[in-house]
């Protein structure tokens, strides 16, 4: 998919009423759509802390949220007493993006791809209209995305949603997560229903994920296990030392029930799967233990028995982690889904191992020293924060190569060290080269404070947010094309420069021993002196002005 505008028509946060972005130009003849949206190129966000950047992708996870909750069927009571497909937020906007449908089983390209509209007024159910290639001048096409109580399948706009929409923050965006937090609870309650009607249970129904901690274990194990090591990884190593995956113990908590039965007995078709899979098991009837030592033997298992399809491994895992919310009962859970705006962190206590189904143990990496040849065995959670927040960001765009997504990636690089900051950009686009993917089917959306990731983005993907003057209460987002800036490989002081108005290149401490009247200097002793003072202060603009100042003085 490809988005194409957005605005907003009721408050959200830090934007108004009216706020609005234009990501791509508007379409005319005679543009090259093919070749333009078949390159890498992420949309970065930037901006000053609270100009509302970081709101857009809080937007975008709650729209899309609300429409995949029109469209599906599998809701449980809970949340239909909760959820008003008149009532979102925001809940007034207009949002367009182009996709292929999923109802068309052709090939990812332009010509295949329609213009959807989606337009929502203040207490209404959202409209869907969708226009065929070459989208100027065709007639729009109504389509159903509100479905009703008693239909058996989705409405017909489901089609017309991306396959997977994914949320991603370094910290902790609580707004951010909301939607993905009732998607998460959906997806339990979905299989208790299944447990409940004793029917097999087999994938989520909503297509929000969003990627913490244990999620991202999952991300990192499904690369490692399906993607080429000496090519779409490669980077890991030249970056990280990360060679691969050694081993890792999957705990199944088997005897905990649900609507009295065993818990994982819908879904015994995977947990079959991952026992084929295994090096060793153990079991004691409440207890599984599924031991896993990587070799090529066990990657070959893997990709036999999950159909060589890595986001259905993925899949499994996330499912299983869903278990785990079978603790939070159904007063919280109706609070989370009414919820519609701020959601305190803290509410929902998750499990300790022994009340969890799911975790993993023993999850060894093998690394590379750096500087050296010698390799240890690491656990993942010794890993850095730097180290695990790159792998976290990049496994998830790999992991992707045949879904259409909107990836939300808030400040992705904040534990980056300056190395690793220059290089993302470069590492994604090379690793998502090697796995042979369509750019076409996804749009990345990153927001940053980094001025390397910024110079790796195109002028027309930069949007500059800021403060109205005017109206300091008012968000406004401007394309660095538009504002003549070509950030693509600009110097990072000129993009700290004009970006984020800051023209110095040290801190304000080091700064503070630079600062002399010169006017008042009588002598040449006095300059001697100052030269001596600043003698122990490392090289920079700043010095080397105030010497050049210094000396052209006469006195």
């Amino acid at each position: 998919m490809k988005l194409y505008r957005i605005k907003i028509n009721d408050d959200f946060s830090s934007l108004s009423k009216g706020f609005k972005l234009q990501f791509r130009k508007p379409i005319v003849n005679g543009i090259d759509l093919n070749k333009e949206w078949s390159q890498f190129h992420p949309f970065c966000f930037a901006g000053l802390n609270g100009s509302g950047k970081s709101n857009v992708l809080e937007v975008l996870s709650n729209i899309f949220f609300h429409l995949e909750s029109c469209a599906n069927i599998n809701q449980p009571e809970n949340f239909k007493n909760q959820f008003l497909s008149h009532l979102g937020k925001p809940d007034a906007y207009e949002i367009e993006y182009f996709i292929k449908p999923q109802t068309n089983d052709a090939e990812y390209s332009v010509e295949n791809m329609v213009l959807v509209k989606v337009i929502k007024e203040l207490g209404e159910d959202p409209k869907m209209t969708w226009k065929p290639y070459p989208f100027i001048n065709e007639v729009e096409r109504i389509v159903n995305i509100v479905s009703s109580p008693n239909d058996k399948n989705p409405s017909a706009g489901k089609n017309y949603l991306p396959d997977l929409i994914i949320g991603y923050s370094s910290g902790e965006n609580e707004i951010l997560s909301i939607p993905f937090l009732k998607s998460r609870l959906l997806h339990f309650d979905e299989y208790n229903e299944a447990v409940r009607k004793k029917l097999e249970y087999k994938k989520p129904e909503s297509n929000l994920v969003y990627i913490d901690y244990e999620m991202s274990q999952a991300v990192l194990l499904s690369n490692f296990l399906f993607q080429d090591k000496d090519k779409v990884l490669k980077p890991l190593e030249k970056e990280l030392g990360i060679i691969d995956i050694k081993r890792f113990r999957m705990n199944l908590n088997i005897g905990h029930k649900l609507e009295g039965e065993k818990i994982l007995q819908q879904f015994d078709h995977t947990i079959q799967k991952f026992i084929k899979c295994s090096t060793a098991q153990f079991e004691d009837g409440n207890k599984l233990l599924l031991d896993f030592w990587i070799n090529d033997d066990t990657k070959e298992a893997f990709k036999v028995n999950f159909n060589h399809n890595i986001f259905e491994l993925f899949q499994a895992f996330q499912i299983l982690y869903t278990l785990n919310y079978r603790s939070v009962d159904i007063d919280t859970k109706a609070e989370v889904y009414e919820s519609r705006g701020y959601y305190t962190h803290g509410k929902i206590d998750m499990p300790g191992p022994k009340e969890k189904v799911f975790f993993f143990l023993d999850y060894y990496i093998e690394k590379r020293i750096k500087g050296t040849n010698k390799k240890v065995n690491l656990l993942l959670k010794q890993l850095s924060d730097g180290e695990q927040q790159f792998l976290h960001s990049l496994g998830i765009c790999l992991m992707l190569k045949n879904k259409s997504a909107l990836l939300l990636l808030d400040e992705p690089e904040t534990h980056f060290n300056p190395d690793w900051r220059s290089k993302f950009i470069s590492t994604l686009h090379d690793s998502l080269e090697a796995t042979g993917s369509n750019n076409m089917k996804r749009d990345i959306l990153i927001t940053s404070h980094s001025p390397f990731i910024i110079s790796d983005c195109f002028p027309d993907k930069v949007l500059y947010f800021r403060r109205n003057k005017d109206d300091r209460s008012k968000v406004e987002c401007i394309n660095a094309r538009d504002m003549n800036f070509n950030t693509f490989g600009t110097s990072v002081d000129i993009i700290l420069e004009v970006l984020f108005g800051n023209r110095q290149t040290i801190g304000d401490l080091s700064k503070s021993e630079l600062k002399y009247d010169l006017s008042k200097l009588k002598n040449n002793e006095e300059i001697t002196a100052i030269k001596t003072r600043i003698s122990h202060l490392g090289d920079s603009i700043e010095k080397d002005l105030l010497l050049a100042s210094l000396n052209e003085l006469k006195v």
